[in-house]
């Protein structure tokens, strides 16, 4: 007996270490604590997905000075943003930049259901037309703010081209990006929508990075929220509209980590445990600013991962906990 009994302790022992292990990775590992809810609600949805057998796969994909956001669900593949045409940083100025057709690539992505633009600018929507003219997306997804920007209006028309979905989103809306997984979108409003459309039939140039979608990731009791360029006023009118609603594990952060966004009163109401900055390396930016780095340690935040140090990083769930891995 004593023998079984010493043998049943080292399996339990093994066990123990081995599920210590798989938490630790790249950026380790988190539970369910803040994303958020009733714990309860949060607990079934995370049961019912892990039931169904569904998982999640979030990168934020190495593309240089830009953001594109991969997300893959048990039966939709998304992609948020589409980084730059060309380099602007670290000695390739105005080269042709395509390393996001290489991380697709090594995802495996042969098609994609729903892009999403968080705002007209190069740096994130670069490459929208040729994704929607390779990859045959199904649905494009933006804010519905026209812009003369010279991608955008290749974008439109690439979607006419292909006969894409075009899909307008305002705060309060929430897409389905199936097997249990839901986008809720917190900005734009409908009234800065109407206001800043308004503004540049006058002539007018409205912020363009407070344009920016904002998104809450959901699965199961697991969030992440996906902030495009959007800078503190919109942060901070987020923040008082929605408070504990934003919270979520993990953030990317606002506008690659620039000193203009991640505010305290953002940062306060999310409550990530993780942080995830998509810059170029060595950007003639200088994202991300020290001092957001340090808003970021002054809040307690220990899990920093950044795209030009770490390479794509990846983040998987079950609807429960999350991993977090690293390209480098």
């Amino acid at each position: 007996m004593k023998r079984v009994s010493s043998r049943m302790s080292s399996f339990i022992c093994c066990l123990l270490l081995a599920c210590t292990l798989f938490l630790t990775g790249c950026g380790g590992q988190g539970t369910s604590g803040s994303a958020g809810g009733s714990g309860a609600g949060q607990e079934a949805k995370a049961a019912e997905a892990k039931a169904a057998g569904n998982s999640l796969t979030v990168k934020v994909l190495d593309v240089g000075q830009g953001d594109a956001i991969l997300i893959q669900t048990g039966s939709q593949t998304i992609l948020i943003d589409t980084g730059d045409d060309k380099y602007y940083e670290d000695g390739k100025k105005c080269k042709v930049n395509n390393q996001l057709f290489d991380e697709l690539k090594k995802a495996n992505v042969t098609a994609i259901d729903k892009l999403v633009l968080t705002h007209a600018h190069a740096d994130h929507i670069g490459k929208a037309a040729q994704v929607i003219e390779k990859y045959g997306v199904k649905e494009l997804v933006y804010n519905g703010i026209p812009s003369t920007n010279k991608y955008f209006v290749n974008t439109l028309k690439a979607a006419k081209a292909q006969g894409t979905k075009q899909v307008k989103v305002k705060a309060g809306d929430v897409l389905d990006f199936g097997s249990g997984v839901t986008y809720e979108v917190f900005s734009p409003t409908a009234q800065q929508i109407k206001d800043d459309t308004a503004a540049i039939k006058a002539g007018e140039k409205p912020d363009i990075n407070d344009q920016s979608v904002v998104g809450r990731l959901s699965f199961g009791s697991f969030a992440m929220l996906l902030t495009g360029d959007a800078e503190s006023p919109v942060e901070k009118q987020m923040a008082a509209s929605y408070g504990s609603k934003l919270q979520c594990q993990i953030l990317k952060a606002g506008h690659h980590g620039s000193k203009s966004s991640s505010s305290k009163e953002l940062l306060q109401a999310v409550k990530p445990e993780a942080v995830v900055i998509s810059a170029g390396a060595n950007n003639q930016y200088g994202h991300p600013h020290d001092v957001t780095l340090n808003k970021y340690k002054k809040q307690g935040i220990k899990q920093i991962y950044r795209t030009d140090q770490n390479g794509t990083v990846t983040i998987a769930s079950d609807g429960k906990g999350y991993s977090v891995s690293c390209g480098k």
